[in-house]
Order: structure tokens, then C-alpha cells, then sequence
């Protein structure tokens, strides 16, 4: 168990490794131009990450942890750290002639680092593991999470492009070849009910509608989006028709904010980031006002310019004709979670209507095409692997003759020589079972498709509990306590939700106090601190307190001209501080974190105040345009409400 942790561990210290050596890189590029700056790139990992990513670093291992729990262990670490320096500088001294002095591959001066073989020592170690709350690991899931995924769609598209660009190269693409397959088309339609599909019209909908747009600049431009934008991720929030021109200021400043300080940094390594924005937005077409977060990416990121570099000779929109989703159902969010007359068995019908029409041939020839390149490259991989073991245990052999004494000798291995290996050999085994059934998959799809013109799948469910329970694969994903009771009796999906805002509700009432007390602790501090201050000018004559501020505004003359570059006196820059110490430091986290909290909700209640509800997503690519349409999902009408102003 220990073993699987450690490799887990070592290959997500690995892949954030290898993505911030990508945003090294991409600064390097920026900074000294492509030609210069290939002679200093980096191309594989550094053994190290910035301690900025070890909150992301974490995550994907498995550990949720606020930002002052995490200052908290690299405080502790450093110190650690800081007196092993102490002790290995110590033994080279007594021992200045020995030929046994290894030199440490962990700078420990470097305080901005996490090194790779420190992190996996203090990742196995009995360290202090502190709990945060609920809600804010939660919070902090929901922000690694979603890093991660765009990390890792972002990577994976990477990939596959390059695999394209590898067969046009060996012309397998052309537009030759791919032209006569754009009018072999394919439609599948799709159709599943629960309960009484005619009464679903009144309640929440979902749809999802692709389409192009016959300009895209003159449709970001109509979006307000950033210009220089090939690709954009929108999500709309519904403003409240009382709402005054001062709350939706308030809502956009706050959740400006809370982007600004908790997500800027992350999302501004994505590859191909361009830009964020936050904004009130007023539609021409329907005089809807929404409050719009919008994540750009470059132009180099649209599937257009994509196909375009890859000169395939057909756009999304041959590969892609038509996409439709919608999901129906028959009561609103407010019936469905906070009204104690409703039964899910009876009361809750969903409908949903799927329609995909696609070019089948195109389709299957590029995808197939993919796999056949796989496959020989793992070949390809495959000879040489076995080229060297045979080179290996020829040079193992010989090892042996010559020591007939010992014929183990030099013959213990882990891997080939250079090579990093993480996995054990179970995990191995399961990692090449699980490709060969994903390869497998594929290839049975693939040869569904091409003896597949129309489809259409129907499915029809009695009620709700019928579809979940009555289904072994549904069932066994769903959490213990979703009983058979909990469909048919009113209200039970009201008592659930009420519970969870009442401790929703308990968790803000509790931070706003420790918000409070916090305040007025600080507020303590400061008054302690100015009357001692007080009591030691009040012991000063009238000369010694005119010297005191006349040698502080020297320093501070001093610095501002030193900033302009003039050089001046050192003893003018020395500063009084303290060495910080660990009470010191504490406070700053605490403090930072009470900041954070307070900031939370701040931008909830601002949100609650101002908004109904989503309005929809909108992700624009070149041209191609994916809207998910959203009616009756008024979330922030069932949510705790908070009325406290927080400015006082």
C-alpha cells in the first residue's frame, strides 16, 4: 500500500513538474524570441515545483488543505529543512579531507521550491495531517478539480493533434482522400422518458444546440468578449429584474475579486490563455441582463485555425452537422426542493431528445487511421524494448563468466538504465489490461459506425425509482441512504436539501463571528501597539523625536531613489525589522485566511442579492458555436439566504 501511495504521489510531483517546465518554457519563448531562447529550454522535468503549485500538487494527491494549513507545513518543513543545512555543513567542516562527502540535490536556501526528493520524504513521513472543513474542501476540490481538468483535456487534444499532424505528414490524410467522404452522413436519434413524458413542459429545461456563425470576430465582438480571442468558455448568471445598478456593481466587483486573487494564477499557465473577465452584459437579441464570466483562449486554440494548419481540407462543420440536447422536466427547482407536497415517484417526469447527425465516412477514416498510428508506434516502441533487453542480458551474461564466483553480480536491475520506474508490477499489468480493453473498445466502435446509417434508441421508465433502482449498473453507483422510500414519500427530497442549508447556514453564521472576533483581536493589537509607541515618544525630548523622523524620512527617500536606480548610502536602506517568528507568521496566515472567508461570502451574498439563477454556457470555437440553454434552474432561490452587510 505504501508503495502504490509513493508512486501516485511521485507521478503527480511529475506532471506538475512537466507543466510548469511548459510555462517556463512559454515565458523563456516570450521574453527572448524563439531562436534564442531554444538554446536554454528545458525538455523534461526539473525535480522541482514552485511552492505556489502545492496547493494544486495536493489535490491531485489526494489532500485538501486551505492556504494557511499549507503555510503552516512548508513553515515546518523549511525549519526541518534549514537544520539538516545546519548539520551536513557542520560534518563537511570536521570531515574537510574524506572522500565520502555526497553534495544534496535539495538547495535548501531555495524557499520559493518544493523539491522533488523532499516532497517524497514528507509525503511518507508522519507529519501533522490537519483537517479543514467541509464546505472549504469542498471549495478547494472544485478549484484543483477543475484546473486539472483543463490541464489535462488541454494535453490529451495536444496529443491527438500531433497524431494527426504525423499522418497528414505521411499524406494518409488529404483532402483527396478525406473529399469524397463528407456526404456519407449518419443520424442517430435518441429518446428516454420517466413517467409521464406529456406533463414536462412547465418545470426546468435543459438544451444543448451546436451551430456556426458566419463571422467569428463580428460574434465576440457582439459577446463583449476580449479581442485577440479565438476560443471562449461563458457562463451567464440570470440578474433579478429589481436589481439597482449599484448591487450588480457590487456582484461584478466582488466576484472580479474572488477570480483575482484565488484563480488568476492557475489559470493563466492553461496552455493558449489569453485572457478572463467578468462583466455585465445586456443581450440585444432577447433585453436579458446577465452577469458573464468569460475564459478566452488565443486564436491558436480554435478548432478552426486547427484544421486549418492541418490542411485536411473539411471544417468541423462537415465533420459535425448537427447536434441537439434537451432534457425536460415537469417541476422547478423551488417544487423540487422546498415543497413537502411532492413525491419523486409520482410527481417528478423527465423527457430527454438527442439528435446527432454526423459524417460517418470522414469519421471512421480519420479515427481508424489514429489507431493504426498507435498501434505501430507501441510497435515500434515494443522492438526496441526488446532490442535492448537482448542487448542487456547479453551484457549480463558476460558479466557473469567473468565473475564465476558470484554470478549475480552487476545483474540487479530495476528497469533500463535511465529509466524512471513508478509502478509496480501489478499496476503495470493493470495499466496494459485496461489499454487493450479501451483499444478493443474503439475498434468495436469503429466498426459499429461503418455499418451504421441511422439509429434510434428509445427508452421508457415507469418513474423515477423504477430507472434508478431498478437498474443494476445505476444502482450500485448511488449512495446507500437513496432508499426506495426516499421516491415515495412527499417531501423527503425537501427534508434533505433543508438539512444541508441549515448546516450550509451554520458553517457562514460561524465564520462570520470568527470573522468578528478576529477583527477585534487585530483591532486590540493595533491599539497595544500604538500606546507603546506613545509611552516610548512620550520619554523623548522634542530633539530626539524631530531626529527619529528625520532619519525615517531619509530611508524613505532613500528607497524611492534607489528604486529609480540611483544608487546610494547602504546604511540609509537598513531597515529595524524583526527576524519573523513563528507566532508572527501565524498570524499573517490566520488573518489571510479570515480575509479569504469573509471575501467568500461576501461575493455569495453580493450574487444572492443580485441574481436569480444560471442563464446558460456558451463555449465559442472560430466559427462553431455550443450554447447550453438553461430555464427554471434558479438556484440562488432556494440557497440560505444571508442579510448581513458585510461593509459595516
Amino acid at each position: 500500500e505504501d508503495i502504490l501511495l509513493w508512486s501516485r504521489n511521485m507521478s503527480a510531483f511529475d506532471r506538475i513538474d512537466d507543466e510548469g517546465v511548459e510555462v517556463e518554457n512559454k515565458k523563456l519563448a516570450r521574453r527572448l524570441g524563439k531562436k534564442k531562447a531554444a538554446e536554454v529550454l528545458k525538455w523534461g522535468p526539473i525535480g522541482k515545483v514552485s511552492l505556489y503549485s502545492f496547493q494544486q500538487l495536493l489535490g491531485d494527491c489526494n489532500e485538501l488543505y486551505t492556504i494557511e494549513q499549507i503555510n503552516y507545513m512548508i513553515y515546518v518543513k523549511q525549519a526541518f529543512q534549514d537544520s539538516m543545512s545546519q548539520l551536513r555543513a557542520r560534518f563537511k567542516r570536521k570531515n574537510a579531507f574524506s572522500k565520502d562527502l555526497a553534495t544534496s540535490k535539495v538547495d535548501a536556501g531555495d524557499k520559493e521550491h518544493i523539491y522533488r526528493d523532499v516532497f517524497g520524504g514528507w509525503a511518507m513521513s508522519g507529519r501533522e495531517k490537519p483537517v479543514a472543513g467541509f464546505f472549504e474542501r469542498v471549495a478547494i476540490r472544485a478549484k484543483t478539480a477543475a484546473i486539472r481538468f483543463f490541464r489535462t483535456t488541454s494535453r490529451k487534444i495536444n496529443s491527438f493533434r500531433a497524431s494527426l499532424e504525423a499522418l497528414v505528414d505521411r499524406e494518409i490524410l488529404t483532402p483527396r482522400i478525406l473529399g469524397g467522404l463528407k456526404m456519407d452522413l449518419c443520424r442517430w436519434e435518441g429518446i428516454a422518458s420517466i413517467g409521464n413524458a406529456e406533463e414536462v413542459d412547465d418545470g426546468m429545461s435543459l438544451r444543448f444546440v451546436y451551430g456556426t456563425v458566419e463571422r467569428a470576430a463580428s460574434e465576440f465582438a457582439s459577446q463583449k468578449l476580449p479581442r485577440g480571442a479565438g476560443t471562449a468558455f461563458v457562463v451567464d448568471f440570470l440578474q433579478r429584474s429589481d436589481a439597482t445598478e449599484n448591487e450588480v456593481k457590487t456582484a461584478v466587483t466582488r466576484l472580479t475579486g474572488i477570480f483575482k486573487d484565488h484563480f488568476e494564477r492557475d489559470i493563466s499557465t492553461l496552455p493558449l490563455f489569453h485572457s478572463w473577465k467578468v462583466f455585465n452584459f445586456k443581450s440585444e437579441v432577447d433585453n436579458i441582463s446577465v452577469i458573464r464570466f468569460a475564459l478566452c483562449f488565443d486564436k491558436t486554440a480554435s478548432i478552426d485555425y486547427a484544421l486549418r494548419e492541418l490542411d485536411m481540407g473539411f471544417s468541423f462543420a462537415d465533420l459535425l452537422t448537427e447536434f441537439t440536447a434537451e432534457l425536460k422536466c415537469s417541476l422547478n427547482i423551488t417544487d423540487l426542493l422546498d415543497s413537502k407536497r411532492v413525491s419523486l415517484e409520482k410527481d417528478l417526469h423527465l423527457k430527454a431528445t438527442t439528435v446527432v447527425g454526423f459524417a460517418r465516412g470522414l469519421a471512421v477514416k480519420m479515427f481508424e487511421e489514429y489507431m493504426l498510428g498507435e498501434e505501430e508506434a507501441a510497435k515500434i516502441a515494443g522492438d526496441i524494448r526488446d532490442e535492448l533487453d537482448k542487448n542487456y542480458s547479453e551484457y549480463d551474461e558476460r558479466t557473469k563468466k567473468t565473475h564465476p564466483n558470484n554470478p549475480e553480480y552487476g545483474a540487479i536491475r530495476i528497469g533500463l538504465d535511465g529509466e524512471k520506474v513508478f509502478k509496480t508490477g501489478m499496476e503495470l499489468e493493470a495499466l496494459e489490461i485496461e489499454k487493450e480493453s479501451k483499444r478493443r473498445m474503439t475498434w468495436r466502435t469503429l466498426n459499429f459506425l461503418k455499418g451504421t446509417k441511422s439509429t434510434l434508441i428509445e427508452l421508457s421508465f415507469k418513474n423515477i425509482s423504477d430507472c434508478i433502482l431498478g437498474s443494476r449498473f445505476i444502482k450500485g453507483n448511488v449512495p446507500e441512504w437513496v432508499q426506495e422510500s426516499f421516491f415515495k414519500e412527499q417531501g423527503r427530497a425537501t427534508v434533505a436539501w433543508r438539512s444541508w442549508c441549515r448546516s450550509t447556514l451554520e458553517f457562514m453564521n460561524r465564520t462570520i463571528e470568527d470573522g468578528k472576533r478576529h477583527a477585534d483581536e487585530m483591532d486590540r493589537e493595533r491599539r497595544e501597539r500604538e500606546e507603546k509607541e506613545q509611552e516610548v515618544l512620550g520619554g523623548m525630548s522634542d530633539m530626539e523625536r524631530r531626529r527619529k523622523q528625520l532619519a525615517a524620512d531619509k530611508k524613505k527617500l532613500a528607497m524611492k531613489l534607489e528604486k529609480l536606480g540611483i544608487k546610494m548610502d547602504p546604511n540609509l536602506l537598513k531597515t529595524d525589522k524583526r527576524t519573523a517568528t513563528f507566532a508572527g507568521e501565524q498570524k499573517k496566515w490566520r488573518a489571510s485566511q479570515v480575509e479569504t472567508r469573509n471575501d467568500l461570502l461576501n461575493c455569495y451574498a453580493a450574487m444572492q442579492q443580485c441574481c436569480v439563477g444560471m442563464q446558460g454556457i456558451t463555449v465559442l470555437s472560430g466559427t462553431n458555436k455550443l450554447e447550453v440553454q438553461m430555464q427554471g434552474w434558479d438556484i440562488f432561490e432556494v440557497l440560505p439566504e444571508l442579510d448581513i452587510d458585510f461593509d459595516e
